[in-house]
């Protein structure tokens, strides 16, 4: 991970030192309000009294310098509407890719390197489970997977239905569904809520009444079909998604009790446990068994790791770019296939946002950059939108 940004960084480098290039792009907003959060992370390292400078520099990179450089990369790199819809074509095929990967895996097996990972360095505790088999195709694990399956499915979904080249368009139809087959067969409950967050938010952004309903329509039967029937209950992966549903579920009861038990620790730190605290751990160390507690949430690691105050900063920093952006897409943006480009990628990014509650995705690989190149193409959306008028005008 850090090869690949260090590669972006140079190529970054090289395209501002030889090339024209507005920096006005760099000081957008959400550069800023993420800026903001850094700073406090930054300033965390006067609270390491329960984390290592050492913990804290592996920790802060995904948490919050990361996110900034992507937005950056975005403002300066991604300065043309093609260059978006070459993003998009390759996370399609990528998408698709991950898809026939997990089928494979479903239907023919795993290979050797994956089966090591299982049996030998423990994966079977959380794949191999007494509900079935949880895929994760060639992610990290199947909670990764689902989730970031999930935002694809959310994404082409929506831009299917915007996009006005009939081959993009079949295109994102076939990924869309591809991220659907990739979040079922994941078994990963908490990415349940990427789709049904992120359709529930594109209702809000849509102009078109006749989408927005035929998408609560989809939404409400979707809920109810998990929610209030047992139909495909003989169907390990469907019967896996409807336990989401349910409040006695023993997971989410164990979830909810570690919670407490976070609370007892952090109630007298106010500002956390330290940036990287629990990254090593020792048996020896008095907060061992503080450290030991599963968070099983990325909103629950914030508050572990920089408490209240840090959790309701990063709550305040994501809620006030989805707002902003959701502004900037309602209010500013002319051009309708943009819109509806850019109204797929907040959804998205809402949809992993409620996502992150259950499990520890906006910290990996390729989430955290997903999510966040995603979030900064929003912001770039009045560029690209003047740019298409500019050649409108031009045509006329």
């Amino acid at each position: 991970m850090d090869a690949l940004i260090a590669c972006a960084i140079l190529t970054l480098l090289i395209k501002t030192t030889y090339e024209k290039v507005e920096w006005k792009r760099i000081y957008n907003p959400l550069a800023l309000i993420i800026s903001i959060w850094l700073l406090y992370c930054i300033l965390e390292l006067l609270n390491l009294n329960r984390a290592s400078l050492s913990d804290w520099s592996v920790k802060v990179r995904s948490m919050s310098f990361y996110p900034l450089i992507m937005v950056i990369m975005v403002s300066v790199l991604i300065t043309k509407y093609k260059q978006v819809k070459l993003l998009l074509l390759l996370w399609a095929i990528l998408t698709i890719l991950a898809a026939l990967k997990g089928y494979w895996q479903k239907n023919h097996g795993f290979d050797a390197t994956e089966l090591r990972w299982l049996y030998v360095e423990g994966g079977y505790r959380t794949h191999l489970i007494s509900t079935g088999v949880r895929y994760f195709s060639f992610f990290t694990d199947a909670g990764n997977y689902g989730s970031c399956m999930g935002f694809s499915m959310v994404i082409f979904s929506i831009a299917a239905i915007y996009i006005k080249k009939h081959w993009l368009k079949g295109l994102y139809i076939i990924a869309g569904l591809a991220g659907a087959y990739g979040m079922i067969i994941s078994g990963t409950r908490g990415a349940l809520i990427v789709p049904f967050a992120g359709f529930a938010f594109f209702v809000i952004l849509s102009k078109k009444i006749k989408i927005a309903l035929s998408t609560i329509i989809l939404i409400i039967t979707s809920f109810c079909f998990l929610n209030f029937t047992t139909i495909g209950e003989n169907n390990a992966l469907i019967r896996r998604m409807r336990s989401a549903f349910d409040k006695n579920d023993p997971s989410l009861n164990v979830r909810l009790e570690n919670q407490k038990r976070l609370k007892e620790h952090l109630k007298d730190i106010p500002f956390g446990a330290g940036i990287g605290f629990g990254n090593t751990r020792d048996i020896n160390n008095p907060d061992y068994e503080f450290m030991a507690i599963p968070r099983d949430s990325w909103f629950v690691n914030i508050w572990v790791q920089t408490g209240v105050v840090g959790l309701t900063l990063y709550v305040l920093v994501l809620f006030s770019g989805i707002i902003w952006g959701g502004y900037i897409i309602f209010f500013k943006i002319k051009n309708k296939e943009l819109r509806g480009i850019l109204a797929a990628l907040l959804a998205g990014v809402v949809g992993m946002t409620a996502s992150a509650y259950g499990n520890e995705l906006l910290g990996q690989y390729p989430n955290c950059y997903l999510y966040f190149i995603s979030f900064a193409v929003v912001f770039m959306g009045q560029y690209y939108d003047k740019e298409l008028l500019e050649k409108h005008e031009l045509l006329t």
